[in-house]
């Protein structure tokens, strides 16, 4: 009876992590659904001549904050992230029904504005 607990113990915890090794992402499909950082016309504020804006996806991961780091924090945070975002190289300004806006020429994955703040 004892060997027979045990063996339906090992087979619950193989079926687990093959569970787990299954629904782990791939690394070349973790970006699914979404096209890579390129350079695409903007219809909405393409009426009267073309805009072009960056769009697309880059790199993103979020991992669980080593205690080392954590303790160096001021305010810990359990979850730390890294990402690059998707912007211009080179932009300049053109108006398009008395809106300025950013034409971009060129683009790249870069820190993301928001985490410069």
């Amino acid at each position: 009876m004892g060997s027979m607990k045990s063996t339906g113990l090992s087979v619950l915890l193989l079926s687990f992590l093959l569970y787990i090794a299954d629904s782990y992402p791939n690394s070349g499909m973790s970006n699914m659904g979404c096209d890579e950082c390129t350079l695409r016309k903007n219809s909405l504020f393409s009426l009267e001549r073309p805009v072009y804006q960056c769009m697309g996806c880059c790199f993103s991961r979020a991992y669980p904050t080593p205690l080392k780091s954590k303790k160096t924090m001021i305010i810990p945070k359990n979850i730390t992230s890294e990402a690059t975002c998707c912007v211009a190289k080179y932009s300049y300004k053109t108006e398009v029904a008395g809106i300025s806006v950013n034409n971009h020429t060129d683009c790249h994955c870069s820190t993301c504005y928001y985490h410069k703040q």
